[in-house]
């Protein structure tokens, strides 16, 4: 479980008929601390978005460009 050990969701795959936790569809993470800027990058395994998430997890941006 990535990101300081708290489990950050998609918010993009919000909870619905499709998506089978209630919380919504669990980031994967794929790089830690990404180039030195204090960021994790980490990707949904549903929608295929990739996600730069700050340490603070104060705020999640999607990485343009991603697949």
């Amino acid at each position: 479980m990535p990101f300081n050990g708290q489990p950050i969701y998609c918010p993009h795959c919000l909870p619905g008929p499709y998506v089978s936790n209630i919380m919504g569809v669990e980031l994967e993470l794929i790089e830690r601390n990404y180039s030195g800027c204090g960021v994790d990058i980490a990707y949904c395994p549903r929608c295929k978005k990739g996600y730069q998430i700050s340490y603070k997890v104060d705020e999640i941006e999607e990485v343009e460009g991603w697949t």
